[in-house]
C-alpha cells in the first residue's frame, strides 16, 4: 500500500512539474533569434558611409542588405 503511495505521489509531482516547465520551455522556443528585420537598413546606411561612393563598395553593400533581408527576423 505504501509503494503505491509513493508512486502515486510521484506521478503526481512529476505531472505538476511538467505542467509547469513544458509551457515555459514552449514560450521559450518561441521567442525569435538572430537579426530583426529594422536591423537591415541601419546596417546598410552605416556600410554605404563607410564605403563611400565606390562601384564596388555599393554593390557590396547592396548585396549585404539583400542577405539580411532575406535572413531576418521580421516579428522582433
Amino acid at each position: 500500500m505504501m509503494k503505491t503511495l509513493k508512486m502515486g505521489l510521484l506521478g503526481l509531482a512529476m505531472g505538476a512539474i511538467g505542467a509547469v516547465a513544458f509551457p515555459a520551455q514552449e514560450a521559450a522556443a518561441q521567442l525569435p533569434t538572430g537579426n530583426c528585420c529594422s536591423t537591415c537598413n541601419p546596417q546598410f546606411q552605416r556600410c554605404l558611409n563607410s564605403s563611400g561612393n565606390t562601384r564596388v563598395g555599393i554593390e557590396i553593400c547592396n548585396a549585404q542588405r539583400s542577405i539580411c533581408e532575406s535572413s531576418c527576423v521580421r516579428i522582433c
